[in-house]
């Protein structure tokens, strides 16, 4: 099962992680989680005030659902889950969330970590520093 979806609200993570959970059945061996947070210093203003993660298409949920999408094919993964924020965050905002579930945890760290190198990759949603 894929979800992905970009948010200009925050997201409850622990929500999101416990309804994940419940579409999980008895074929998945581990579930593996990135709760990405805006942290300083930044990469090009190191004590910004402001990240305004400000979208470069206007199809954002499909991207990440191609992402998921991907990844669960790649990584032969049971069930994957991505949100991202949009919009003006501060500094230990939640940011993304990668969820990802499978038959062993090798598949999952790696599915994971696949995931979060391909949004950081900023082709569809760019991060800006405010001062």
């Amino acid at each position: 099962m894929i979800t992905a979806f970009a948010a200009e609200q925050p997201f409850d993570h622990l929500k999101l992680y416990s309804e994940f959970l419940e579409r999980e059945t008895d074929a998945t061996g581990t579930v593996v989680l990135h709760h990405g947070r805006v942290k300083r210093p930044g990469k090009q203003v190191p004590d910004f005030s402001t990240v305004e993660l400000k979208p470069l298409v206007d199809d954002i949920d499909s991207r990440l659902a191609a992402i998921a999408r991907s990844a669960e094919e790649k990584f032969t993964l049971n069930q994957v889950l991505i949100v991202h924020r949009l919009g003006m965050i501060g500094a230990c905002d939640s940011v993304l969330l990668a969820i990802v579930s499978g038959k062993t945890r090798d598949i999952c760290f790696a599915g994971c970590s696949w995931i979060v190198d391909e949004v950081k990759k900023e082709e569809f949603i760019e991060l800006i520093e405010l001062p």
